[in-house]
């Protein structure tokens, strides 16, 4: 198969990657919003309208999260932190409890029910969120150290 040359110059190139960075992020955001959307207004039976959905969104994120743990990119704006981590996991937990709460207030019209469900899964948002970051920080913290003990010039000069 031949391989088409690349036309673009370097500015160029550099604002296609932007173009394509935010198409993903708005791809990005725009399904979760669409899938939590449908969620609140059809209730928790309703995998089979949003199984498409779900799936480009779940390849999405899990592709972003293992490119970026395999080349050693944290984030733009946050440190590599457990406090960062922290942050994040509660802002996640309480999205869920929220959303959850929304659901359940929906079908049973009864906010007692809905807070001890939303808190629950809130919690538990939180939980699983807070581990799986704490690996990832795990794995790019040893990746950065295995980096810096290869190239130790490299370290010196920051």
């Amino acid at each position: 198969m031949k391989k088409w040359k690349n036309r673009l110059d370097e500015m160029q190139e550099q604002k296609m990657l932007r173009v394509e960075r935010n198409g993903c992020w708005l791809a990005f955001w725009g399904l979760s919003i669409a899938i939590f959307t449908q969620l609140i207004y059809y209730g928790p039976d309703c995998s089979d309208k949003i199984i498409g959905e779900f799936i480009v969104f779940m390849c999405l994120a899990v592709y972003i999260a293992i490119g970026s743990v395999k080349n050693g990119i944290w984030d733009r704006r946050l440190a590599p932190t457990w406090k960062a981590n922290l942050c994040a996991s509660l802002l996640g937990g309480i999205a869920g409890g929220v959303i959850r709460f929304f659901i359940v207030y929906r079908e049973y019209q009864s906010v007692e029910a809905c807070v001890d469900v939303g808190v629950i899964v809130g919690i538990n948002i939180f939980v699983i969120c807070f581990v799986l970051l704490s690996i990832a920080l795990l794995v790019y913290k040893w990746k950065e150290n295995r980096a810096e003990k290869e190239n130790p010039d490299e370290s010196e000069r920051k």
